[in-house]
């Protein structure tokens, strides 16, 4: 109940950080801290006129991809197989999923460990290359492919809808949380217009992700501990 309480609560705050911003970004203005006026009437139209923009700035992609790849790995039943009361059918299964993903492992290493492989930098580093850059997807679409694996290895996923419903499970608990998303994305847009903060800086970076993915991690516990 905890975790559920900063749920709710988050979205609550949000909208007082999102007030809170626009009245210091209009007390900056009038004492000349060199912020942009949410209040007047440039940063009234900037607001209409971005709302859509500041909101397709979100991580909604990187956030999905996550709930699959935790949703399908949870669902699956792979992390009991680990246990001392595995059945002989969970160890054949676990066995063959973690064969699985060695494959992968090989298949992948093999696109950036050898010269000239296709998955490096055109300078032949894995830096700013498509794999560093692909790195957060290949590894939740590795968790997707050995979770099913195992899923239907062990008889957990019986037909092609027990292994799609695997799929949303976390995605359909989670869908308050994308409310929080949404307010979060809208409040750095605005702070990125008011200057208030460097929008290239560490600590704006740190601070979005934090409000972007504390309420699917609190929501998270609330679902797994129960």
């Amino acid at each position: 109940m905890k975790n559920n309480r900063i749920v709710n609560w988050m979205r609550i705050g949000l909208l007082g950080l999102i007030l809170l911003h626009a009245i210091i970004s209009w007390i900056g203005n009038i004492y000349g801290w060199g912020l942009n006026n949410l209040f007047s009437q440039a940063g009234i139209r900037w607001t209409v006129a971005n709302f859509i923009p500041n909101i397709s700035q979100a991580p909604f992609a990187e956030i999905m991809l996550g709930l699959v790849a935790i949703g399908v790995a949870t669902e699956s039943g792979i992390f009991s197989a680990f246990g001392k009361n595995a059945s002989l059918k969970q160890q054949r299964a676990l066995s063959l999923a973690m064969l699985v993903l060695v494959l992968l492992v090989i298949i992948q290493a093999s696109m950036v460990l050898i010269p000239n492989a296709i998955l490096l930098s055109p300078f032949g580093t894995i830096a700013d290359s498509p794999f560093s850059q692909g790195f957060y997807g290949i590894l939740c679409v590795t968790a997707i492919i050995v979770s099913n694996v195992y899923g239907l290895s062990s008889g957990r996923f019986f037909s092609l809808n027990d292994t799609i419903k695997a799929h949303v499970s976390l995605m359909t608990k989670c869908l308050p949380c994308f409310l929080s998303t949404i307010l979060t994305a809208v409040l750095m847009g605005a702070v990125a217009y008011s200057h208030l903060m460097d929008v290239f800086s560490l600590t704006f970076a740190l601070f979005s992700w934090v409000l972007y993915l504390l309420p699917f991690v609190a929501q998270l516990i609330q679902i797994l501990r129960s």
